[in-house]
């Protein structure tokens, strides 16, 4: 058996399962769920099944789509030098040689999808893989209140109670707010704070609300006392 031939092969295989582990990986960092980013990684490296809906939530963010380029230059790469190694193993003489290498290979792959297959290794693997890239930059989470302003002309603001509020008394299930949308993060009351307040939770003259919403339904609870 020569292993000139087998090796190289062996060693692209490993490599290109990792690669395409780390991907998946920092696919769903990005929000994507982990089966979905595990069939985008493998299919982008690959280069087959890659059209289908899920891709347009990857080809429309910039992290994703440089994830998914960056495979499909890695993935035709090691394709092409898994083809070019195994036609020099044709130089051989005899058909053993051959035949020897190409077994070798495959054992080699099915150990490959048999520790992937092992939930406490990939577990593990998955882990190491997470706490490497958040401390990347690419991956530094953004505060809430970017994340929060996304939508065009919402975002967070404050609004004291005043005794025009109609509101006043009324739980946060009966309030009007919930019908502009107008989402209640909580509510400061003197020097405490009700975080997370629940729907049967009243609200009081002078309580500061931290509001979610659309900024200008929410600027008019404050000028107005009442949503219209």
């Amino acid at each position: 058996m020569n292993l000139v031939f087998v090796i190289p092969v062996i060693v692209i295989i490993v490599v290109s399962a990792f690669i395409v582990k780390v991907a998946s990986v920092a696919l769903n960092l990005t929000g994507i769920s982990e089966k979905t980013a595990f069939f985008q990684s493998l299919s982008a490296f690959t280069g087959t099944g890659f059209t289908t809906k899920d891709a347009e939530i990857v080809v429309n963010h910039d992290i994703r789509r440089r994830i998914i380029m960056f495979l499909m230059v890695l993935g035709n790469a090691g394709f092409i030098s898994v083809i070019t190694t195994l036609m020099l193993s044709f130089f051989n003489k005899g058909l053993t040689p051959i035949l020897v290498n190409v077994s070798v290979i495959l054992l080699a792959v099915l150990l490959v999808i048999k520790i992937s297959f092992s939930k406490e290794i990939t577990r593990k693997l998955t882990k190491k893989i997470q706490e490497k890239l958040i401390k990347s930059r690419t991956f530094t989470k953004r505060p809430v209140e970017e994340i929060l302003r996304l939508a065009e002309g919402y975002g967070i603001a404050e609004v004291t109670l005043n005794d025009k509020c109609v509101d006043i008394g009324k739980t946060l299930h009966e309030s009007s707010f919930r019908k502009r949308d107008i989402l209640i993060l909580a509510i400061e009351r003197g020097t405490s704070v009700i975080a997370a307040p629940h729907a049967s939770d009243k609200m009081i003259l002078n309580d500061m609300l931290i509001c979610y919403g659309k900024l200008e339904n929410i600027a008019k609870i404050g000028n107005r006392g009442k949503i219209d």
